[in-house]
């Protein structure tokens, strides 16, 4: 009988300890599967934030080339504008001389070409805008 009950003594005490291993080794498996996932959090944020990154510079890419579409396009207007208003004068000139505009052809082309100077100007003020945005 004491030997039995030394005998059950010592398998209870045995696996109590046993117990205790087990429980040792699953933490151990959690800590191991909880480092394992933070490190996968940890790429995943870094790519996520990679992608980001890289999107806001294509916008800004994009966004670069617009201005510069637009600079392109306002300095071919002014440009037009400035011949339109040489050619004006040019012809005003030649009809003063050969006497072929009257007065009253000649306020209008004057008129024409102060209104077309005012667009000049209005045009040369966004395109110093458009400038500074770039």
């Amino acid at each position: 009988m004491k030997k039995l009950f030394v005998l059950l003594v010592f398998v209870f005490t045995y696996s109590i300890g046993y117990a205790q291993d087990d429980s040792n080794e699953s933490t151990m498996e959690n800590t191991v599967e909880q480092t394992e996932m933070e490190q996968v959090k940890r790429k995943v944020e870094k790519s996520e934030a990679k992608a980001k990154k890289e999107k806001k510079q294509a916008k800004d890419l994009k966004k670069q080339e617009k201005l510069e579409k637009q600079v392109n396009s306002k300095s071919k207007a002014i440009s037009k504008q400035e011949k339109q208003i040489e050619k004006l004068q040019s012809q005003l000139e030649k009809g003063k001389l050969k006497g072929t505009l009257s007065p009253v052809d000649i306020q209008k082309m004057d008129d024409k070409i102060v209104k077309i100077q005012m667009k000049v100007m209005k045009e040369q003020e966004k395109l110093k805008k458009l400038k500074r945005k770039m």
